[in-house]
């Protein structure tokens, strides 16, 4: 965590992950800063790893696909080795580590139901490991704030 960050930086911040395009001489006018000052924030940010990287944000449901939130438990071996495993199979797109009744919780991309369950038959559950799979297809997405990230970092670091 830096504490380098300010209001400034956080609103650079929203407005980039609404559109990475965003131009810096749009941002520094709705900010009333420089767009060389937000240049240098933004390539202070990317340095420090705050901003790792931009994204192209794509409806999968749009190319037929849908996805699935796959949790799962490890006995008998190490979370690391199950891991390495899991990038194997190229149905899955993200891979976490958790803390409650699961150790795992892997983000999934198939075709259809019949796929994601031929997914964890033949490639999940064969791993002997693997333990209590959980399957929650996800139908819609929501969203309620797409900054409540930077939100509770400035409410926690008192910048508003």
């Amino acid at each position: 965590m830096t504490d380098d960050i300010d209001a400034k930086d956080l609103e650079i911040l929203k407005m980039l992950r609404k559109d990475s395009r965003t131009p810096m001489g749009t941002i520094g006018e709705k900010l009333s800063i420089s767009k060389a000052t937000v240049s240098r924030r933004i390539a202070r940010m990317e340095e420090e790893g705050i901003i790792q990287g931009y994204h192209l944000s794509i409806d999968q449901t749009k190319l037929g696909l849908m996805k699935a939130v796959v949790s799962m438990q490890v006995v008998g071996s190490p979370v690391s080795l199950i891991i390495d495993q899991l990038r194997m199979i190229k149905e899955i797109k993200n891979i976490f580590k958790s803390f409650g009744d699961h150790h795992l919780v892997c983000e999934v991309y198939t075709k259809n139901v019949d796929h994601l369950y031929e997914l964890i038959q033949s490639k999940l559950l064969s791993m002997p490991s693997i333990r209590n799979v959980e399957v929650d297809v996800l139908v819609e997405k929501m969203p309620r704030n797409p900054s409540a990230d930077l939100d509770m970092y400035a409410e926690h670091n008192k910048l508003k």
